[in-house]
């Protein structure tokens, strides 16, 4: 058999001081893919691509994605801009963690599909697992280009394996054919995953009703801005439907009575789509616990705790006094390792900190080797799609309500008021989202499809009171920059984002 060597090159893997295209890693067809054992293990490095100690979560979208939210204050000053929108295409400490695994995804999911497509494993339970193995590569290709492409916009839309650094050199992709390819990846994942939860082997990976939310997802996404389609509000419903149809069954998944067990316990009934982390393997844990941990909380010998922001008052108080998710996200106080009580707005906790989050825990990590999984998607969040969907299609329903309430409920918190008006239930579900899903990385995504980065800018701390203050909104704030890396040495990318 012809050796031919894979490179897998991915956009801007650079340092904005060494513009050099560099290769990640080789796979040689002649060593791998001669059986399902050999595919897994190439499968697997796709998600190590966002599993990266210190890299796509924990400062990635930590800060593209979560920092946006009007609810959040950045003690860190780099952390600062991503609220105020004072960053640039030259941040080299978030953007890249967010851009470099997301395309290290796609282009080792290349080479994973390229190489099965043309296998034939020798039993039938073999090749079961081999076209099982293709749809995870598009499920986890098609989840990279979401990210993308609503952080970005026109991205570039790799789908073949590359040989040379000019081959991964390409122009970018209008929007709306981004989200064509998306889609189809879906589908495609959606017939070919299994139907029912893996087993312990294979915990956390993606089922039939994986790619059915987030299919739901995405439609639910192109409905709102940019793309404002009309006809795929609908699509969303009805795909969504499908994965609350099987409520409760070994297809699909529940809310769990717990909101805080729903946090705590990986891979429990209600968790849809989450990177699994551990502390076994090198490299496989995460840092998040450390980098967005309290001051002095833990174990001092181990150095973990940089509280690198937090949440505002004004976020706290929104919950009720019954709500359960209000001290499971938020540590409003605490006692640290050396006994002190520490309250917010004290002399031990600034108010300039913001409210440090407590979704992401792990008291006997040292730095980045915490194991909570990274939670993406959880069924809470289908029901208030759910809801949302419903209020958009035929305005605050029973059934809207069902929806909303459900969540509610769980969360020990009141039934939202009745008799509010279609854009007064909008609104309700935009909030109860923060509520429910916040630093789960939602949040920008949410902000910009509901057309509210402007005024989400307006209420943030950061534009508010802190230094600098009142960044004037642009319509370029819509979408980030892409690194400036990428622009500098990819010839077929000529500009970028406007107002960057």
């Amino acid at each position: 058999m012809k050796k031919l060597k894979y490179i897998i090159l991915f956009f801007g893997l650079v340092a904005c001081s060494d513009l050099d295209e560099q290769v990640y890693s080789e796979i040689s067809p002649s060593n791998f893919y001669q059986n399902a054992g050999e595919a897994e293990v190439a499968l697997t490095s796709v998600y190590n691509s966002y599993n990266r100690a210190v890299s796509l979560f924990d400062f990635g979208l930590a800060s593209l994605a979560v920092m946006p939210s009007p609810k959040m204050i950045a003690r860190v000053p780099w952390r600062r801009m991503w609220g105020n929108y004072t960053t640039s295409a030259s941040d080299a400490v978030s953007l890249p963690r967010v851009w470099n695994p997301l395309y290290q995804g796609v282009f080792r999911a290349n080479v994973v599909m390229s190489e099965l497509k043309g296998s034939e494993f020798e039993s039938e339970a073999e090749e079961i697992k081999r076209k099982e193995i293709i749809a995870e590569a598009k499920f986890l290709r098609a989840w990279s280009f979401f990210n993308l492409v609503q952080l970005f916009g026109d991205v570039p839309l790799p789908l073949e394996p590359t040989t040379t650094v000019v081959g991964a050199q390409l122009p970018r992709t209008a929007i709306a054919k981004v989200y064509e390819q998306i889609i189809l990846d879906l589908q495609d994942a959606e017939t070919g995953l299994p139907s029912i939860k893996r087993g312990e082997t294979e915990i956390g990976r993606p089922i039939q009703a994986t790619a059915k939310f987030l299919l739901a997802k995405v439609y639910l996404t192109m409905a709102g801005l940019p793309l404002q389609d009309p006809t795929t509000m609908a699509l969303a419903q009805n795909k969504l439907q499908e994965v609350l149809n099987l409520e409760d069954t070994p297809q699909g998944y529940s809310l769990l009575s717990s909101y805080e067990d729903a946090i705590r316990v990986d891979n429990n009934n209600e968790r849809i789509f989450a990177m699994q982390q551990t502390q076994v393997s090198a490299d496989q844990g995460t840092a998040f616990g450390h980098v967005w941990g309290a001051s002095n909380r833990f174990d001092p010998s181990l150095g973990i705790g940089q509280f690198h922001g937090g949440y505002t008052q004004e976020f706290y108080d929104s919950f009720e006094e019954t709500d359960e998710r209000r001290d499971v996200t938020m540590l409003y106080s605490y006692e640290d390792n050396t006994g002190v009580i520490r309250t917010y707005k004290g002399e031990e906790y600034d108010e300039r900190w913001g409210i440090f989050q407590n979704k992401y825990v792990d008291f006997d990590q040292s730095c980045c080797d915490g194991d909570p999984d990274m939670i993406i998607y959880r069924y809470a969040d289908a029901l208030l799609m759910a809801a949302e969907i419903e209020n958009s299609l035929n305005g605050p329903t029973e059934k809207a309500y069902g929806f909303l309430n459900r969540v509610r409920r769980r969360a020990i918190a009141t039934d939202a008021p009745i008799g509010m008006t279609q854009s007064e239930f909008s609104e309700y579900v935009y909030e109860e989202r923060y509520r429910e899903l916040s630093f789960e990385f939602q949040e920008v995504y949410d902000i910009r499809r509901l057309g509210k980065v402007e005024e989400a800018l307006s209420q943030h701390a950061e534009n508010i009171t802190f230094s600098p203050t009142h960044t004037e909104y642009k319509a370029g704030f819509n979408l980030w920059p892409l690194p400036i890396a990428e622009v500098q040495t990819n010839p077929n990318i000529l500009t970028n984002n406007p107002d960057w």
